[in-house]
């Protein structure tokens, strides 16, 4: 990585510990724990699942590199971050399935520290909530052990977001330094930089509408610019000239392929034909453009913010200069494939699709958010209305987007889960300073300069609040989680096949009802007002909690292969790796070694992930054995000590296989099968009056049982030779 990459990231880090000067130091105690648990749970383990097809395409393609094999920008598999670090710890490690996986697992646990850098803005408690919330959300730890760029997404865009609102409060220039150097890792890493940018271009312009409109008047000069107009300006110039495929969407209407949609043609997403020079004189434009308004806007931090931001930029597209073109993919196919791709709609789902696995894996996030944007919208600040334009739009625009993968749940959730954080924080920091009244000078901590003393107004003595505040507080939080506990239990006792109601039911229901009274009295009378709110925030945030504690436990160690979670997408099946072992072994019984002839049908896409867990093999390929157009069915017995056949090519191969022992039947890929396809109000509201359906909808959402039988799957068969016994469970 070059000298100013690693400058950038020291600075970034040195940023993030520099908030870890704690006048208290049980805070930064409290953070080392939680990173150290957060940590140890992304690592644990973490070369145990199958290689998922989208994994092995990142870990082969960064072995290449490592290799010596070189690397080419392709958007298909997003941005080139991944690949040259992946790479790097292979030359570090080595190249197992556990290293392959170790950069998201790291930036996984980074993500849990940036809430810290939002300390004056969520506050002391709400940046630690927003970090416990970030270390155990099922979606966040699936996938910062999933060899995906999501999660480094993730750490980019919580970072940028933290640069704004700190530029916005000081005006130091560090922080559009730092903002420039993390737009260009986050453009270096996936193409969902674009609706990142999108976001909070959009929120910038309307809240600096009073600089914009007046500089479009010509009234008002760009260095006259609030700190505001400046945060925009610098985004809007430094991300303009990679936009400039935008001007591809109505090719049809003026004839000119800007970004080609045929993969017949040529490679998806560049220009073709005289639009190869159309867009060649528009990125010059565009780059033109950006210049001339960032050097009448400040020519000095501006010159230097894109030089950090090119820098690094073409350094990673490029490969460390060894691939020239990736300025050229990077500048223009990087969002003209995108582009194309949302017609194409390869992950088409419902636009509910987003509701469906949210409130399946970030129910505690979600349902926490609720009241929080109700509340933040009437009566918040500045900071926590953006959480709520940031948490609508980002949802709006990723239900829009024609492709739609589970992964993607990790850019959807993210605010939300800031918006919880901050709730739970406020809800914390009431409780504290009602126990704490007239004893705490609010304003001796200015990162909590947010957080009021509130007064209790039924107290007789003075500011000082009664001991009962505490006891108040845990019986209102614990009969509040008891009460939806045994409601949910009552609900699920009354939805079992055959339950009728008894005497027993009966007393279980009036007991209920009378502790439900009781409380509600309760809180009438004893409880203070100002106290309610945030114990009942808390009363539902304790078993929502250890609910999803539970899925996330059961999402990354016990079925993180399985299909039976809505996250696990077209996962390879558990069977491969059984399979590798018996390949291993008869290299071993053999004396072949590496050396082993192994021939894969690349069927169907079957190539993954054996090209990663073969890649050591040196006498393996790869043909296409099926009748299709493109392939050549089988005609000949393959010199090969091992034959993975797709099952539905078998029809024919008898003859040619004979030499081979008896073939062992795997699969490949499985699946969730999309129940939830084709939901509309009308079978939702039936749905919720069957008993039967929400039997097992319930049933779904706290175990998991599902029919393995109905997962979907393609099959394929391993012939080993004879005398050879697979020992396949």
């Amino acid at each position: 990585m070059s000298r100013v990459g690693l400058c950038v990231i020291s600075k970034i880090v040195t940023a993030i510990f520099s908030n870890f000067k704690l006048k208290c130091k049980w805070e930064f105690v409290a953070y080392a724990v939680l990173l150290v648990i957060a940590l140890s749970m992304r690592l644990w383990d973490l070369g145990d699942q199958a290689i998922h097809h989208d994994e092995s395409l990142h870990a082969v393609y960064s072995w290449y590199l490592a290799e010596g094999r070189g690397y080419i920008h392709n958007p298909l598999m997003h941005g080139p971050f991944q690949f040259i670090g992946t790479s790097a710890l292979y030359h570090l490690f080595g190249d197992t399935d556990t290293v392959a996986r170790l950069m998201p697992a790291i930036f996984g646990t980074a993500l849990v520290a940036i809430p810290a850098l939002l300390r004056g803005y969520l506050g002391r408690a709400g940046a630690f909530a927003t970090s416990v919330l970030l270390a155990f959300s099922p979606t966040m730890l699936y996938f910062s052990r999933f060899a995906r760029n999501d999660i480094l997404m993730a750490v980019w865009t919580l970072l940028l977001v933290a640069m704004l609102w700190r530029y916005l409060d000081s005006k130091r220039n560090g922080y559009l330094l730092l903002s420039a150097a993390i737009l260009a890792f986050a453009f270096s890493t996936k193409e969902t930089t674009f609706m990142l940018v999108a976001i909070l271009g959009s929120y910038l312009t309307f809240l600096g509408l009073h600089d914009v409109v007046p500089w479009l008047a010509g009234r008002k000069g760009l260095r006259n610019f609030s700190p505001v107009g400046d945060y925009l300006v610098l985004l809007a110039t430094l991300s303009l000239p990679l936009f400039a495929p935008l001007l591809s969407i109505p090719q049809a209407l003026i004839g000119i392929t800007l970004a080609n949609g045929d993969p017949a043609l040529g490679s998806v997403g560049i220009p073709m034909g005289t639009g190869l020079y159309v867009a060649v004189f528009i990125s010059a434009a565009m780059l033109a453009l950006a210049h001339i308004v960032g050097l009448r806007w400040r020519p000095g931090i501006w010159f230097v913010s894109f030089a950090v931001f090119a820098s690094i930029w073409a350094i990673l597209h490029t490969a460390l200069f060894t691939n020239t073109m990736g300025i050229a993919s990077g500048l223009w196919q990087s969002l003209g494939y995108w582009l194309q791709q949302h017609e194409v709609c390869r992950g088409c789902q419902p636009w509910y699709y987003y509701l469906v696995i949210g409130f399946n894996y970030e129910f505690l996030a979600i349902i926490l958010s609720i009241p929080a944007i109700v509340y933040y919208t009437l009566r918040g600040d500045r900071f926590t209305r953006f959480l709520v334009y940031w948490a609508a739009l980002t949802f709006l625009m990723y239900t829009i987007a024609g492709e739609k993968m589970p992964w993607l749940l990790v850019q959807v959730s993210l605010p939300f889960i800031l918006l919880a954080g901050k709730l739970l924080g406020e809800s914390a920091q009431t409780i504290i300073s009602i126990r704490l009244a007239g004893e705490v000078n609010v304003n001796s901590d200015p990162l909590n300069s947010s957080v009021l003393v509130l007064q209790d107004p039924e107290s007789e003595v003075g500011n000082q609040v009664p001991d009962r505040t505490y006891p108040h507080f845990a019986i209102i939080s614990g009969v509040s989680s008891s009460l939806l506990v045994l409601v949910s239990i009552a609900l699920f006792v009354f939805i079992r096949p055959g339950f009728a109601l008894g005497w027993t039911s009966y007393v279980f229901l009036g007991l209920i009802f009378l502790v439900s009274l009781i409380y509600l009295v309760f809180l009438k009378r004893v409880a203070m007002k100002r106290l309610l709110v945030p114990s009942l925030i808390f009363g539902l945030f304790a078993p929502m909690f250890a609910l999803s504690f539970i899925g996330a436990i059961r999402l990354s160690y016990v079925n993180n292969d399985v299909p039976v979670e809505m996250l696990v997408y077209t996962q390879t099946s558990p069977d491969i790796p059984e399979i590798l072992s018996e390949i291993e072994r008869l290299a071993e019984d053999t004396d072949k070694g590496k050396s082993l002839r192994i021939t894969v049908d690349s069927t169907d896409g079957f190539s993954w992930p054996w090209a990663w867990y073969l890649r050591n093999y040196t006498h393996v390929s790869f043909p296409c054995l099926s009748r299709e157009t493109g392939c050549t069915a089988l005609n000949e017995a393959p010199d090969s000590d091992v034959v993975l056949l797709a099952a539905r090519n078998k029809p024919g191969t008898t003859y040619y296989l004979a030499h081979l022992g008896a073939p062992v039947l795997y699969k490949h890929r499985w699946w969730f099968p999309e129940t939830y396809r084709g939901l509309t109000l009308g079978k939702l509201s039936n749905g919720v009056l069957d008993k039967e359906s929400v039997r097992t909808v319930v049933d779904y959402f706290l175990f998991r049982e599902f029919p393995m039988k109905r997962l979907g799957s393609v099959d394929a068969l391993a012939y080993f030779p004879k005398g050879f016994s697979p020992e396949i469970s």
